[in-house]
């Protein structure tokens, strides 16, 4: 047995999925999944070929190395490919939406917060303290070290207190 002979048997084991709760799946991702590129190549991996069976392993292992390899993001750039794995084009431009929407549609919301009560003196801290929030949370995700968390919150708590002190 040759070795894409091997790869067609496996792909017949895969449990069914149609395109929709496919897609549902990148969007739940896309809405809940925290922690960076690498963490939700892994929960692709866990709950796409191993809890599933919607992916063989080969082929999420072949989508991974191809979207380590181009520029861009990992992890919309891995479930774009198994998009397209299961359902071609349509499939690859349907889970692409799915994925990266919900960040999409954070970023308006947050921007049109900014926009509409980001000139409120109440409000400024906020807005610093959640950016400040945000550069406190990137180290420790990437496992950078304690010590810059730290710092980082140290800095973040500047703006809470001025919040504070408007209130």
């Amino acid at each position: 047995m040759n070795a894409n002979s091997q790869t067609t048997a496996r792909r017949g084991d895969l449990a069914p999925v149609s395109v929709s709760k496919f897609c549902a799946y990148f969007l739940w991702l896309g809405t809940t999944g925290f922690g960076g590129p690498i963490a939700l190549a892994g929960y692709m991996q866990r709950d796409l070929v191993e809890r599933r069976r919607w992916i063989t392993k080969e082929d999420y292992m072949e989508g991974l190395a191809l979207a380590q390899l181009a520029p861009g993001p990992l992890a919309a750039q891995l479930a774009i490919y198994l998009g397209y794995l299961r359902a071609g084009t349509l499939g690859a431009s349907l889970v692409g939406l799915a994925f990266i929407g919900p960040s999409f549609l954070m970023v308006l919301a947050i921007s049109a917060a900014y926009v509409r009560f980001g000139g409120l003196s109440w409000m400024q801290p906020a807005f610093y303290g959640i950016g400040a929030a945000v550069v406190a949370i990137i180290p420790d995700g990437s496992r950078f070290g304690c010590f810059c968390s730290e710092v980082c919150l140290h800095i973040a708590q500047k703006p809470v207190v001025e919040l504070r002190n408007h209130g």
